[in-house]
């Protein structure tokens, strides 16, 4: 059985090729960026030296898949024309940008219905996400994140995955399994039994040949909760059974798992996850080594709330943690 790869969102400010050196700089096996600012319309336009740039140090790294997530503003099945339209154009950048670097693909939040129901905005978002792929260049994979179950966000339940993929069918289509996500929805990852009804669900409803990418998070709150709360790898309700539960099952056999914890407080407190900590948990918990010893970390001179990070990460370059974006966005379900 093929293993699983342990990466990690990193931030890619300071030019889109930094993220390769990031992922490095962790032990990252797989990585995830954003393609732009992920609370901002407004599409970053990488240079083709710095896209060249990104292709050069990623063949010469131990990284392997590549992924990228789409800012956290879309929303497929809003009512407002101008928005969906936005939308739109910031999935298919994505798209471009997962296509000019050789990424994997992209995962995407697909959006709220505000409450309407799936079958309000099934014919919408289907539509769109047909006129995203034909618009969009290469062979890159958009793949809709599941989610928590709160709200009117699509994606709790397996089934309302399965019934965008299975009405769109496009090969390029296909769905990334958030742990967290999947927990707080109701889906008992963390026991075997569990595990293995959650996964006959998901082939059932949706297809295990399409899962293509892992969200790999633990949870702070308890089984149902359905709010989108992420914990370091082993410190949640999933715990680090759990995760050795999910690393073993078959279903997500050579799949990357890609890490959106918040990561090990420093002295201060201030977490910038994910970490190398966290991806040494995980590699341990795949592996069957020993749980790797806390590695200290000392304050950040000079940190300021907000401000860049000693990697160089930006409040706006860091995975979100279940909070929400400025008022008219979808809400964020995920850290990324």
């Amino acid at each position: 059985m093929a293993r699983i790869a342990v990466g990690a969102h990193v931030s890619s400010s300071g030019g889109i090729y930094a993220a390769i050196e990031r992922g490095e700089a962790i032990g990252a096996e797989a990585i995830q960026i954003f393609p732009s600012a992920p609370q901002t319309w407004r599409a970053t336009a990488h240079t083709p030296e710095a896209l060249a740039r990104f292709r050069e140090l990623h063949a010469a790294s131990a990284i392997g898949e590549v992924w990228l997530h789409n800012i956290y503003l879309a929303n497929l099945a809003t009512e407002d024309p101008e928005m969906l339209e936005k939308s739109v154009a910031s999935v298919v950048h994505a798209l471009t940008v997962a296509d000019a670097i050789g990424a994997r693909g992209v995962v995407l939040h697909t959006g709220s219905h505000k409450g309407r129901g799936l079958d309000e905005v099934h014919r919408q978002v289907c539509e769109t996400l047909a006129r995203i792929l034909d618009a969009a260049p290469g062979s890159a994979k958009l793949a809709l994140e599941n989610a928590a179950g709160h709200g009117g966000v699509i994606g709790g339940k397996f089934a309302e995955l399965g019934t965008l993929l299975h009405t769109v069918r496009d090969p390029r289509l296909a769905v990334c399994v958030d742990t967290c996500h999947a927990f707080a929805a109701g889906y008992d990852l963390a026991d075997r039994e569990g595990l293995a009804i959650t996964m006959t669900e998901f082939d059932s409803e949706i297809g295990l040949e399409h899962l293509a990418v892992v969200h790999a998070n633990d949870s702070k709150l308890a089984l149902g909760s359905e709010r989108d709360r992420h914990e370091n790898i082993g410190d949640g309700h999933i715990g680090r059974e759990g995760f050795r539960t999910i690393v073993e099952s078959g279903a997500f056999a050579g799949k990357a798992f890609l890490l959106e914890v918040p990561g090990i407080p420093d002295e201060a407190g201030k977490q910038d996850g994910p970490d190398a900590e966290n991806v040494a948990r995980l590699r341990a918990i795949r592996d069957g080594g020993e749980w790797p010893a806390h590695i200290a970390k000392p304050a950040a001179k000079g940190a300021v709330r907000g401000a860049a990070t000693r990697r160089g990460r930006s409040a706006a370059d860091r995975p979100s943690r279940g909070t929400r974006p400025p008022s008219g966005g979808s809400p964020r379900v995920g850290r990324a």
